[in-house]
């Protein structure tokens, strides 16, 4: 286990870029297969590498009934997620697209907190919110009001996408006496029974004569980033604790433009660059980040 809290910080910034890298490889996989696909190859291959590290952390599969049910309903949230995920990369840019989620996910899941007794939101609060969703126009061209445009663009898909994941993370917290690994394999094991018998309409692994692109890219949007990143960011939560595990998530919306510029040339407009430093603005206040907390591992 890790206990270095310099180790964890920077294993943290490599786990918000390995998420970005998740974007660019769905983009690179929506070149081979279709929407009705990758849930069945994400997950397969997700559970199959989750295995080793549950016997590695001595985590138990055991599951109540109410978890039971409660990842089921999270099962289909997450194959909303992944589908929708991956036809806004079939349609938009990879790396405005992955940070346009990564900004509208906690956002999502603040408004709905907006109707739990939970959050008490202040003036200072109800700004930020609003400079977070004119950042999150800006990021989708919002002028262009046209819905075929906004699906031409692949931003309907990002938004729903950001949705679903919302919904995960507001009833995935109701989850209770089950190791949250555990837990989230059960989900990734009935999106995966849930999405093949409903949707898959392909050979399985019909594409083992694939070319290494595509197989770097499998591993990367299964092992590297459903498996390992979400391991350590696990790992995280408990060395560097859950508010500075999800301050560092903010610096996935600028590895995933950067990443977007470097393989696939994509540019930024004046107007895209300003909402996006108006949404993770936003995000930073929401969340009352201290940027000194971000770089420990120095």
């Amino acid at each position: 286990m890790i206990e270095s809290k310099r180790t964890m910080s920077l294993l943290m910034v490599m786990v918000t870029f390995t998420w970005a890298l998740s974007g660019i490889a769905a983009k690179y996989l929506s070149f081979y297969i279709s929407e009705n696909e990758i849930v069945v190859y994400r997950y397969f291959f997700a559970i199959l590498s989750t295995f080793p590290v549950l016997w590695w952390m001595n985590i138990t599969l055991k599951i109540n009934r109410r978890n039971f049910l409660l990842s089921l309903l999270l099962a289909i949230f997450l194959i909303g997620n992944t589908r929708f995920y991956f036809m806004g990369m079939q349609h938009g840019a990879a790396g405005l697209g992955a940070a346009l989620v990564t900004v509208l996910i906690p956002i999502f899941v603040y408004i709905f907190m907006l109707f739990s007794k939970k959050s008490k939101p202040t003036l200072r609060d109800w700004i930020a919110l609003l400079f977070g969703v004119i950042g999150v126009a800006l990021m989708m061209n919002f002028e262009q009001l046209n819905l075929s445009e906004w699906v031409r663009s692949g931003n309907l898909y990002f938004v729903l996408a950001a949705f679903f994941y919302a919904l995960i993370t507001v009833f995935g917290a109701l989850m209770r006496s089950m190791h949250v690994m555990a837990f989230n394999f059960y989900i990734c094991l009935f999106a995966l029974v849930i999405d093949w018998f409903l949707s898959f309409d392909g050979a399985f692994l019909s594409e083992v004569n694939m070319d290494k692109v595509f197989w770097i890219n499998i591993f990367i949007v299964s092992v590297l980033s459903t498996t390992i990143a979400a391991t350590l960011y696990y790992i995280g939560l408990k060395v560097l604790g859950s508010k500075k595990c999800a301050e560092f998530s903010l610096l996935t919306p600028f590895f995933a433009i950067a990443l977007g510029a470097i393989f696939f040339s994509e540019t930024l407009t004046i107007r895209n660059a300003i909402g996006t430093i108006m949404a993770v603005s936003a995000l930073v206040v929401l969340n009352n980040v201290k940027f000194k907390d971000l770089t420990t591992f120095r």
